[in-house]
């Protein structure tokens, strides 16, 4: 195959692979990317000296393309498995929700409705055709089948916190992607669940995929946001920060919003796909994470159900993977989805902090803020997309864009499953196969994902 030139737009997990698999075939590759990093919401940074994540992370042990990837870096030796932890926060009590007992013994429900939440789940479990699903909201559904009490005591208070205002929007199908996920992971030897975490944190594998890009002679340029994208007659030419470079294809790896900004001059030959793209609706994140010697819990995840609460998550990392790592300190992180107008995304990171402490003080009365040795505030942008009724027949595109020779992808597209990692190296993998097949000539070559064929016309 004659080498092309091939313009990568986004520096997250997949656009990092499909640069690394398609530099690896002998393509010239250029990255783009509009943040001062790359590693997209997997991004690391340093806190008390430690490293660790913008946003929380950890892999499944059924995440198959990740955990390839990481064997093929030879990075496996860095990563480990834990017994995870869940609990849940309601009634200012925090009660344990690791196993059927607990679920048992969780007094917020009537005896009958807790064995009715259990049911409730094992049924989800053994459900195979997900599609049955897309046509009735999640919340809908759980009034229907768990209860009333069931509903409004464990499902609501956290629908509203992953989906804000969306929250009595969002399909059951997606729900069930993530039930399944969880019961998929869990591990008979560690009698529950099992998340992976990596030893230095996921920068590890951020690392070891730009120390393979360099060697291969990827061109990587932060802080470069992208204006237009257009095909000229000899190639595909990316607009930027930097000026105007063509290339032989182009890779984008943004939101779907973004993207139809980028590639505006081509509404007039397909409007309903321009249609789809805005059509998807977006939620920011706002993390907070810090670091104190006070052990606040012994659980890992704390699912916050209390009404109104300012925050729908808040983790304990060295109860996953101890404070060895961490010379002693325990790792919080403290999350929130929110719309991008919403104070969190543009105050001050003290009205933040103070708004999110004097929260955390509540639930854990033992909190000293002052013990606190380091934190910090990130607020990341078109993190959660609102999968609604009818997102896959009216909001989902094909890969290839109306602009010849330019390509979408990003995890809007996974649908029905949850976008993370693990997807993220899968449609990684598959965007640089499609491309180098488009290359070689492949009439409409098509990759499988989990969200609809990708069909690729030569450019």
């Amino acid at each position: 195959m004659t080498a092309a030139s091939i313009g990568i737009i986004g520096g997250g997990l997949t656009g990092l692979v499909a640069a690394y698999r398609l530099s690896s075939a002998g393509h010239r590759v250029t990255i783009l990317e509009a943040g001062p990093q790359v590693g997209g919401l997997a991004a690391g940074f340093e806190l008390a000296g430690y490293p660790v994540e913008q946003a929380y992370h950890f892999l499944y042990k059924t995440d198959e393309y990740i955990l390839s990837l990481v064997d093929e870096l030879g990075l496996r030796e860095k990563l480990d498995f834990y017994p995870s932890s869940v609990s849940t926060y309601y009634g200012n009590t925090l009660y344990p929700m690791m196993g059927p007992m607990d679920l048992i013994k969780f007094k917020p429900l009537s005896f009958i409705n807790r064995i009715r939440a259990g049911v409730t789940v094992l049924w989800l479990q053994r459900v195979k055709d997900w599609k049955k699903l897309e046509g009735i909201t999640a919340l809908d559904w759980l009034r229907k089948y768990a209860g009333r009490q069931v509903t409004d005591v464990i499902w609501e208070p956290l629908l509203r916190g992953k989906f804000d205002r969306y929250f009595d929007k969002v399909t059951m199908s997606w729900l069930w992607g993530r039930v399944k996920q969880r019961v998929d992971s869990r591990d008979a030897k560690v009698g529950g669940e099992a998340l992976g975490y990596f030893d230095g944190g996921f920068r590890v594998i951020i690392d070891e995929l730009m120390k393979r890009l360099r060697a291969n002679n990827v061109e990587i340029r932060t802080g470069t946001p992208v204006s237009g994208v257009r095909h000229d007659g000899d190639g595909v030419v990316i607009t930027s920060i930097s000026g105007q470079d063509r290339f032989d294809r182009v890779l984008a790896t943004v939101p779907g919003h973004i993207f139809a900004k980028m590639i505006g001059e081509y509404e007039s030959q397909d409007a309903d796909y321009f249609r789809r793209l805005r059509s998807i609706e977006y939620l920011d994140a706002c993390v907070q994470v810090f670091a104190t010697p006070q052990t606040l819990s012994p659980y890992y995840w704390h699912n916050i159900n209390t009404p109104n609460a300012p925050f729908v998550a808040f983790l304990n990392l060295s109860s996953l993977v101890g404070t060895k790592r961490f010379n002693g300190l325990n790792i919080y992180y403290i999350g929130a989805y929110v719309p991008a107008e919403h104070a969190y995304m543009s105050a001050p990171k003290d009205q933040v902090r103070n708004r999110w402490y004097d929260e955390i003080k509540k639930i854990f009365p033992a909190f000293d803020r002052t013990k606190v040795v380091e934190d910090d505030v990130f607020r990341l942008r078109n993190a959660q997309h609102i999968v609604d009724i009818g997102f896959a027949q009216n909001k989902l595109v094909p890969h290839q864009s109306p602009c010849p020779g330019a390509l979408l992808c990003n995890f809007s597209q996974i649908y029905p499953m949850d976008r993370g990692t693990n997807y993220a190296v899968r449609d990684g993998n598959a965007m640089a196969k499609a491309i180098m097949a488009d290359l070689q000539g492949a009439p409409a070559a098509q990759v499988a994902t989990a969200a609809q064929p990708a069909v690729f016309a030569p450019a």
